[in-house]
């Protein structure tokens, strides 16, 4: 299946992003902002985008108010499963956006954002990749850092310009929602469409099933 631009590439928008395998949430109203005229101060700390392969990789945060892009960061307890981060912060799994992480054969990144209810195919991802099924294997701790991020954060904005990443095609129906900062103990708030903006290379594909569908 080959696979379909994003909205933003459709409209020419040009941006950055990455992210991994458990569902982020955050709570509206205990975040700090960031905008446009946040971006100054990014760029100062840490020099421009170009300079991502360094040893300090930037995270989703840094590579979003670099962009420019508006978002929230809001903090929360580091839970292991999502649906509690979900539960104590009063924001619903519908809401969010999970990112599952895989390594490819070449060493790739390849970045899954899908709706935090939502169960991945792995068969049609390996199909809009471009790869094969037994090619996928989940991301380790080491793989995540050299793209900014760590396990339990994950975005789909990362340092890594050459990671894939394909969007499920009903994520631009969700407007606002929240995802993965980089690192499990804060996630990030943000249109979905400045989200799905910030990858300017990613692709949109049907990967995901919900769970009543016993297809995938």
């Amino acid at each position: 299946m080959p696979l379909r631009p994003t909205p933003a590439q459709a409209h020419g928008r040009s941006s950055h992003t990455g992210s991994i395998a458990r569902e982020a949430a955050s709570c509206p109203g205990t975040g700090a902002d960031f905008s446009s005229e946040t971006a100054g101060n990014s760029h100062s700390a840490h020099g421009n985008l170009g300079e991502v392969n360094g040893p300090a990789p930037l995270g989703p945060p840094e590579v979003l108010a670099a962009l420019g892009v508006s978002f929230r960061l809001h903090e929360h307890p580091e839970f292991t499963n999502p649906r509690d981060v979900c539960a104590a912060l009063g924001v619903p799994l519908e809401r969010t956006v999970k990112t599952l992480a895989f390594g490819t054969a070449e060493d790739r990144l390849l970045l899954a954002a899908l709706p935090g209810h939502a169960r991945l195919q792995y068969g049609a991802l390996a199909r809009a990749a471009g790869i094969r099924r037994n090619d996928l294997s989940p991301a380790d701790t080491g793989r995540l850092a050299r793209a900014g991020m760590r396990p339990g954060g994950v975005c789909p904005v990362s340092a890594d310009r050459a990671a894939m990443v394909v969007f499920d095609e009903t994520v631009s129906s969700l407007r606002r929602v929240h995802c993965g900062s980089g690192r499990p103990g804060s996630s990030i708030e943000i249109e979905v469409a400045e989200l799905m903006a910030a990858v300017p290379t990613a692709a949109t594909a049907p990967i995901a099933g919900l769970p009543a569908d016993e297809s995938a």
